[in-house]
């Protein structure tokens, strides 16, 4: 997830205009990133909103670095969790309505790269509830937004966690990764 410093994820008006994009070593991540995932997770409104770029960026790419995360990302096993999306026009997409958890878990037992939920605070909270994160990554970047879309609603349950690792991106970004504390 990409996260400001103050832990938003959009501006107050759903805005990433916030995300400096084109820092070599975080477009090197990405790419480590996605030839590590065997699935991606989605909630709906994150799902719309990389339907409404990645196919189109395979058509007409910014770079040829572009065309081929496009490339992969259209390829890479999709799915959304929700109750209101009616089809899925993105290539290799399925949606799951019911049965969250059981589905989750099923996917998660099966041998092969893990599964990823790269955005949503829905869909991370969704998740957390039900137990199902293994470790969260954190994109976190040099920027205070003030207000927006928390990465961690309120909820009133405590949860710790554990630093595993952290990794410098360039001179402004910092990964950080943590692991639910198991009692």
């Amino acid at each position: 997830m990409i996260v400001s410093l103050d832990g938003y994820i959009e501006g107050p008006n759903r805005e990433l205009d916030w995300f400096d994009d084109g820092n070599p070593q975080f477009e090197q991540y990405c790419d480590e990133m996605i030839d590590s995932v065997g699935l991606a997770l989605y909630g709906r409104r994150s799902y719309e909103l990389m339907l409404s770029y990645w196919p189109n960026a395979e058509v007409n790419p910014r770079s040829a670095a572009d065309l081929a995360f496009a490339r992969k990302m259209n390829a890479l096993p999709k799915l959304v969790l929700s109750r209101t999306l009616e089809h899925a026009t993105w290539n290799n997409t399925r949606i799951v309505r019911d049965r969250v958890a059981e589905t989750l878990t099923e996917l998660k037992s099966q041998p092969g790269k893990p599964l990823v939920a790269w955005a949503g605070a829905g869909l991370v909270s969704t998740l957390a509830q039900h137990d199902l994160i293994d470790e969260y990554r954190l994109i976190v970047h040099p920027v205070l937004l003030g207000s927006g879309t928390p990465l961690f609603p309120p909820t009133g349950n405590r949860q710790k966690l554990n630093l595993v690792r952290t990794t410098q991106l360039g001179r402004n970004l910092v990964v950080l990764c943590y692991e639910p504390h198991k009692t």
